[in-house]
Order: C-alpha cells, then sequence, then structure tokens
C-alpha cells in the first residue's frame, strides 16, 4: 500500500488531486502540504512512499524539497510538476534524482500512471537491495554470526574487560565505542509467518534484517542478532556524520520503526511489532535496557499485530495472573494419569480458549503453558517407563523449545500431537483393559466431591466390594486411593481460594468437609498455613 504527499500552493489543484488519489486502489494515504516547510513537517512525521510536488512553492521549491528527501530519506520517490516545459528544470531534477517529471496542467490518469511506475521501481530497488545484500552476506556469513554471538553475549549481562571487548569490535569492525550513547531496537516476527517452518521463518528474517540495515544506515550504525526469543535485536549507534534532520532523537528512531513496519508489510508481505528505546550508554547499560525491553514486550499479546511500544513512555505494569484452566483439578496430569484422554484433549481446548479469547496469548503466559505441559507429559511419560524422544515426534525436546511460543497455534499444534502420542503409546502398553477402571473411580470422586467418595459409597456405584477397588486402584496406578482422595480435595481447595470468592466454610463444604475446623487443619498441614492466609498471600502476589 502507497503513502503519498501531495504538495501545492493552489488549495483547489490540491484538493481535487488528493480526493482523486484517495478513491485509487492501491493507494493507503494521501497526505497534502500548502509549501515546502509543511511538507517536511509531514515527512519527519509520517512514513511516506512518494512525493508529489510542484516545482514553484513559496519558501522552499519543489526541487530543494526533493534534495532534502534524497539526502535525509533517500527511499522516497519525488515525482514534480511543472507549467514551464524548461530544459533547465528537467536536468536540475534529474540531477537530484527525481523519479518523474510531469508539464502541467497535468491529467489524472496520466499522474495515476507516473505514480504506478514509480512503486513497481521501487518494489524492484527494493528486491535488488535484498539480493545483494544476501550475496553479500553469503561472502561474510561467519562474520555475521561472529557479531551476533557477541551482541548476544552483551545482552544476556556477559561482561567483558573493556580492552577485550574494543578488541572484539575492531576485530570484527562494529562501529561501537565504550561511552557512546546505543539505542535499542526489538522487532517480533508476526502473522502467517509464524506458522511456517524454521528454515522459512529464518529466510523472512533474514529479509527483515536486510530492510532494517537499509533504513536505519542512514542515521545509525547497526548491530543485530536474534535473541534467545526469537526476537530481533538492533543495537543502534548514532553516526557522527549523519545528515539526519534536526528532530529530537526519539521521534527519529519511531519515524524510522514505522517505516520500516510499512516496508515489511509492502515489501514481504508480512507485519512485525516493534519496541523503540532511547539512547544509553555503550556498553554498560545494554544488558538492563535489553531486560526492560523484553519485560514490557512479553506482556504483548501475539493477537495483537503492528504495534509500536516506545519504552521512554513507561507504561504501567500489569499484574500477570495465572490461567485458570491450567491449574483447576482435575489438571492434566491427573488426567492423563487416568487414563481420560478425550478429557485431556478438552482440557487443552479450555486453556487455549482461555488464552485467545481474553487476550492471554503472551510470551509469559505461552511460556507458563508450555512448562506447565512439559512437566506433566514428561511425568507421564517417565511414569510409564517409556522415553521422551518416543513421544515427541519430529519437535524438539520438549524441555527449551522456546520457538513453540513464537504463537499460541504452534503451542497449541505441539501439545495436541504429544498427547496423541503419548496417549497412543499409553494404549498399546495397557491395551485399553486397566484404564477404564481409573477412569471411572475418577469422574465418580469428582461428580460427588461434596458428598461421600469413600471405598464402601465407590463400592456401591461400581458394584465391586471396596477391598477390591482400592487393590485394584494400588495396582494400576501405584498410589492409594485415599492418597489421591486427599490430594485432589486439597488441589481443589487451593484453587477455589485463589480464583473464587467462597467463604471458607463454602470452600470446605464443596470439598465434603461439614466441620470446617477441621478441613482448617488439614489445609494447614499441606500447604503450612490456614485457608484465608493462603488466600491472602495469593492475592498480594498478583499486586
Amino acid at each position: 500500500m502507497t503513502r503519498l504527499l501531495l504538495v501545492d500552493d493552489e488549495p483547489v489543484i490540491l484538493e481535487e488531486l488528493a480526493s482523486f488519489l484517495t478513491k485509487t486502489p492501491g493507494i493507503e494515504q494521501v497526505y497534502t502540504a500548502a509549501s515546502g516547510p509543511e511538507a517536511v513537517e509531514l515527512i519527519e512525521q509520517f512514513p511516506i512512499d512518494i512525493i508529489v510536488s510542484d516545482i514553484r512553492m513559496p519558501g522552499m521549491t519543489g526541487l530543494e524539497l526533493c534534495e532534502y528527501a534524497r539526502v535525509n530519506w533517500p527511499m522516497i520517490q519525488c515525482i514534480l510538476l511543472s507549467g514551464y516545459a524548461e530544459f533547465e528544470y528537467a536536468q536540475q531534477a534529474l540531477k537530484n534524482q527525481v523519479a518523474d517529471y510531469l508539464l502541467k496542467p497535468v491529467k489524472k490518469d496520466e499522474l495515476l500512471d507516473t505514480i504506478r511506475l514509480v512503486m513497481e521501481k521501487a518494489k524492484e530497488k527494493w528486491a535488488e537491495t535484498v539480493s545483494n545484500r544476501k550475496a553479500h552476506q553469503t561472502l561474510r556469513s561467519n562474520l555475521s554470526v561472529l557479531r551476533a554471538n557477541l551482541l548476544l553475549d552483551l545482552l544476556r549481562g556477559k561482561r567483558l574487560p573493556m580492552e577485550r571487548l574494543s578488541e572484539e569490535l575492531d576485530k570484527l569492525d562494529i562501529a561501537f565505542a565504550e561511552g557512546g550513547q546505543a539505542a535499542l531496537l526489538m522487532l517480533r516476527v508476526e502473522n502467517r509467518f509464524l506458522e511456517y517452518d524454521d528454515h522459512s521463518t529464518s529466510l523472512f528474517e533474514f529479509a527483515v534484517v536486510n530492510i532494517a540495515e537499509e533504513v536505519l544506515n542512514e542515521h545509525y550504525d547497526v548491530w543485530a542478532c536474534k535473541d534467545d526469543y526469537h526476537y530481533l535485536v538492533f543495537l543502534l549507534s548514532p553516526k557522527s556524520d549523519s545528515a539526519a534532520p534536526q528532530v529530537e532523537a526519539g521521534m527519529l528512531l519511531e519515524r524510522l520503526a514505522c517505516q520500516l513496519q510499512v516496508h515489511i508489510s509492502a515489501y514481504l508481505n508480512g507485519s512485525i511489532s516493534v519496541l523503540v528505546s532511547l539512547g544509553e550508554t555503550f556498553p554498560a547499560s545494554v544488558p538492563e535496557l535489553y531486560q526492560k525491553s523484553l519485560q514490557l514486550f512479553r506482556q504483548l499479546p501475539g493477537s495483537e499485530h503492528e504495534q509500536m511500544i516506545r519504552l521512554w513512555d513507561q507504561l504501567p505494569q500489569t499484574p500477570m495472573r495465572s490461567l485458570q484452566r491450567l491449574y483447576e483439578p482435575p489438571t492434566m496430569l491427573q488426567l492423563m494419569e487416568a487414563h481420560r484422554w478425550k478429557d485431556a484433549r478438552q482440557r487443552l481446548d479450555d486453556i487455549f480458549a482461555e488464552l485467545n479469547e481474553e487476550g492471554l496469548d503472551t510470551s509469559e503466559h505461552l511460556a507458563e503453558v508450555f512448562f506447565a505441559l512439559s512437566n506433566a507429559y514428561s511425568c507421564i511419560v517417565h511414569g510409564h517407563g517409556l522415553q521422551l524422544a518416543t513421544v515427541q515426534g519430529e519437535q524438539s525436546a520438549m524441555a527449551g523449545n522456546m520457538s513453540l511460543l513464537r504463537s499460541a497455534n504452534l503451542l497449541n499444534n505441539w501439545s495436541r500431537d504429544v498427547l496423541q502420542r503419548l496417549e497412543q503409546s499409553i494404549r498399546e502398553e495397557t491395551k485399553g483393559a486397566s484404564s477404564s477402571f481409573v477412569q471411572q473411580v475418577h469422574q465418580y470422586i469428582e461428580r460427588h466431591l461434596a458428598e461421600d467418595v469413600s471405598l464402601q459409597a465407590l463400592g456401591s456405584h461400581m458394584h465391586l466390594h471396596p477391598a477390591y477397588i482400592s487393590s485394584m486402584y494400588k495396582q494400576e496406578t501405584g498410589e492409594n486411593l485415599s492418597d489421591y482422595i486427599y490430594r485432589f480435595k486439597m488441589d481443589k481447595a487451593s484453587y477455589l481460594l485463589r480464583t473464587s470468592k467462597f467463604k471458607i466454610y463454602e470452600v470446605a463444604s464443596q470439598l465434603g468437609y461439614q466441620y470446617t475446623p477441621y478441613f482448617t487443619k488439614l489445609f494447614k498441614n499441606q500447604f503450612g498455613m490456614a485457608p484465608q492466609e493462603y488466600r491472602e498471600a495469593q492475592l498480594g502476589s498478583k499486586h
């Protein structure tokens, strides 16, 4: 989508052209200015692809405006309009690398054709930029890896003696110096590229880095890497000889970041969210700057695309809350222990519905789900004498596979794939004979928790002798049934105290304890504090 800036001191012509071009497919935004200085203000505030300007204007000619754009924003294309068919104007326009030169009065269709032609040339220029950089990168791939690894060390907080760091910077041709200013730009790749395999995603990220360097290199020395959380991180050092316009540093960086988003959308058909920060002292402030940026970015829901976050805004900290369905008894571990695979799949539905419906698909919450499920899967795998490789399939090892945290959809697919493989392996092992028995026991306990869940009640319900039920349960699960009932009740009590406003006696009643002091004693033995103290402690940890 193209963003135009029309510049003319004749209001009627300006309004007429703007009205016509705004309705044209492929043109996203049309800005207007009545003079060169007004046009400069707009260029410094908004990403502009093409300037269409009259040559003769008060205060600043169209040629001077194009020269300003060529020096400060070299990717902007210029089209000049003039009522004077004089050769020197055309010569000067060519000297300033103007994309085209049209005589007034210009026909609207002719102008539109010219704009489309200029945009095609711009796309070819970006494609050539990516292609040339790709060849250059191939030749210097080892050097790029070494540079990225050094930046990763600094982001992680590794401290190098300044003399050694200076040697490394010089050896790797990195234009950063001790005591200089370093700003940070962090990008999150989004939309359809998240669903690609690692190789395809890497190619897209490679193109993003190339375009970012093209956009930023005019004003900054750029040092890039991909961090442990799959964010693209750029450390930026202002160039001493930069011909940047005299604008406040934060405004310039935000302007370039916005321009980068537009180019990624236009030339790669992708989207990115961006976090920008102001300059800090290199290298001392780099780890802290990175951690602050990472903390903010990891709170951004994955469903919110093409966001712009400014670190200097100091957004208020939002208390993080746990996902209720992830910990609601019976938990995923308990469902799988009882071989209740259908209920386990339903629980995954509930967990990911909560993530998506309530805007909780942040990196922090995805990590919470990943590690909780990984632990549950590992317990079941090892409890059945299996190995992780049996159920992980083509995915990486369950522990530490941070690429799954790029989107809720990726994590959801992984969760279901592992659950399915686990179910198949255990069904083959047990032949389905014993799992039905344990399922019936657990389902009865869950449905009658506030009533009688004794062995006698279970025996009457299942038409089996209580001693047989106790023996079979121990044999199939390795756990006493009474221990399971106690553990399940305490888990349920913990969940209700964290997520509901039920009074203590109401919680006790829902668990089958009619004598509240007895429930309080059991709960304190389990958690080391009384129910009300536990509730207050949980509420306090969220604020």
